[in-house]
């Protein structure tokens, strides 16, 4: 069952994370040309709370025709997110991008892979012919098994198929208690789905976008800070002293949860190399949310950045009827200079924290599978964001406010 409540992104709680300014969503659809669809499966009789999240880096109709180039990192590698080896082998990606639960991986992989074929058949490419246009689906996977019962594995094709219809017409991306992250938990409170972004510009004025979004599912309470502000110890405290003298509550689970997605796509022109840099800043993202409590053992952190900005690996001319191709040719691609990627890693760092805090206040409490687990209470977050003097966007003096 899910309980409805007021909720909003951290902004409206007072904390604006970082120096960069937002895009209009203040979402990885900013980025032009990504489409995000998404799917929840909610089911309370048979304690069922899951879904899935299908990402387009080209939209529907280029996603698979246009390769990304692309790049991957993991801080602590406990979880699963195909098809990460052919980004590594290549520098590429060229399908759909999916989030789900941990035992449903296999089947969304498995219906994208048919999508991509029916998509091409469809298109007139058949056979053999359509290897030309495939690449790995990338389905990433973190545990929603306190309040969804998990083995039932209830993500099925018609789920996976229903959010790629979706994303052709999904104006946002829905955060919290959405998608993959129906069931979702993080730092003992209520996560999920979430996203941001960040916009830069470059000599000439021209403007580029950051856009991050994050299936959140890692740390525990005591590690969880927004804007150093040691929220999660507070609230703890705050909780026991509640429950010491109250009649026993439902059981919330465990106190860690493990395990994050970050996905960063940009259209700044990036080559491989520089991606896994942008890549490993997603964790200087979760650092600013969890502190010293990233990474732990039993956690998978994944993260994977690209970039829609190149063309990379157009068809070739070679007709493949010889062992080694009789001939060489190249592409031409653009490259930021290195020199000036600060702005990128810390625009990278800067949207995965408050897509980690979106995914957080944007959530509601859930019941289910005989646990429950609450959101972040605003309120209180409110109030100490204002004691401790740090950030509270309403409270500001700014020199237009003199």
């Amino acid at each position: 069952m899910i309980i409805t409540k007021p909720s909003s992104r951290i902004r409206d709680w007072g904390y604006a994370p970082g120096r960069y300014p937002t895009g209009p969503l203040n979402s990885v659809l900013d980025v032009p040309g990504v489409r995000v669809g998404q799917v929840d499966v909610n089911d309370d009789e048979n304690d069922i709370h899951t879904g899935v999240t299908v990402i387009l880096p080209r939209g529907i109709k280029n996603t698979v025709y246009v390769p990304c180039y692309a790049a991957v990192h993991d801080m602590n590698g406990m979880g699963e997110w195909t098809g990460l080896h052919q980004i590594r082998e290549w520098g590429f990606t060229r399908a759909p991008i999916a989030f789900t639960n941990t035992v449903s991986v296999g089947k969304v992989y498995d219906a994208i892979w048919r999508w991509i074929s029916k998509y091409l058949e469809e298109d007139g490419h058949t056979g053999m012919e359509k290897f030309n246009f495939i690449g790995f689906p990338t389905v990433g996977e973190t545990f929603d098994g306190l309040m969804n019962d998990i083995f039932s594995s209830s993500i099925e094709d018609h789920h996976v198929f229903e959010a790629l219809m979706r994303a052709e017409s999904q104006e946002s991306v829905l955060e919290g208690n959405h998608g993959g992250g129906t069931a979702m938990r993080s730092h003992g409170f209520k996560a999920g789905t979430g996203t941001s972004s960040r916009i830069l510009k470059d000599v000439d004025g021209i403007t580029y976008t950051v856009g991050v979004i994050v299936q959140n599912n890692y740390g525990s309470m005591d590690d969880l800070q927004i804007d150093g502000v040691p929220v999660g110890k507070i609230l703890k405290k705050s909780q026991q002293q509640e429950t010491s003298a109250a009649p026993k509550a439902p059981e919330t689970g465990k106190a860690a949860e493990g395990s994050c997605l970050v996905l960063i796509i940009t259209d700044i022109p990036l080559l491989p190399h520089q991606l896994r840099r942008i890549a490993q800043r997603a964790g200087m993202g979760l650092s600013q949310v969890s502190g010293h409590g990233v990474g732990r053992n039993f956690s998978g952190e994944f993260f994977m950045a690209l970039s829609t900005a190149n063309s990379p690996e157009s068809p070739s001319s070679w007709d493949g009827n010889s062992s080694l191709p009789p001939f060489l040719e190249s592409d031409t691609v653009a490259t930021m200079k290195t020199q000036l990627i600060d702005a990128v890693f810390t625009a990278a760092a800067e949207a995965t924290e408050e897509a980690l805090l979106n995914s957080m206040t944007e959530a509601q409490t859930m019941k289910g599978n005989g646990f429950e687990t609450k959101a972040l209470p605003r309120k209180k977050v409110e109030e100490l964001l204002q004691m401790y003097g740090r950030g509270y966007m309403r409270h500001i003096e700014t020199p237009d406010s003199k």
